[in-house]
């Protein structure tokens, strides 16, 4: 009787659980462990463009935060390298026009390839950050 209560209870708190709405509104934030936060801001403003918004060299670990439209990249150094940083993480930026984009951050000195179109329906234009992540920046047809 008593385990029939318990699971009855149980139940119940899952299902209400699962009554309450929650819904994933967007990504608001992107964490990335890098080896030169200097590197990396560089890289993120010179190269790209992105603001640098706030930045900390004291803080432990020294971070650096850069908008990106309506998501923030923080850029967190860690002073012991990692061996599989990069992979297995792309990042997808909208842009309006990546043809325009990829002229400005080449006339930046940064060697990016041509833009190609995808059967996904995109095009894109694809670069990698100091530490190996490959950002993909796509214009949607």
């Amino acid at each position: 009787m008593a385990s029939s209560l318990l699971r009855s209870l149980f139940d119940s708190a899952v299902v209400d659980l699962f009554a309450l709405e929650m819904r994933i509104t967007g990504i608001e934030m992107v964490w990335l462990e890098v080896d030169s936060l200097q590197r990396s801001i560089e890289f993120y403003r010179d190269h790209l463009g992105l603001e640098v918004d706030d930045s900390d060299a004291e803080k432990q670990p020294s971070m650096a935060s850069v908008a990106a439209g309506n998501v923030r990249i923080i850029l967190a150094e860690e002073f012991k390298p990692m061996i599989t940083r990069g992979r297995g993480m792309n990042l997808f930026f909208s842009v309006t026009d990546v043809d325009e984009l990829y002229q400005e951050i080449k006339s930046r000195g940064l060697k990016v390839n041509a833009p190609i179109d995808e059967g996904w329906g995109g095009r894109f234009i694809t670069v990698k950050d100091p530490d190996g992540y490959r950002l993909f920046f796509v214009t949607w047809k």
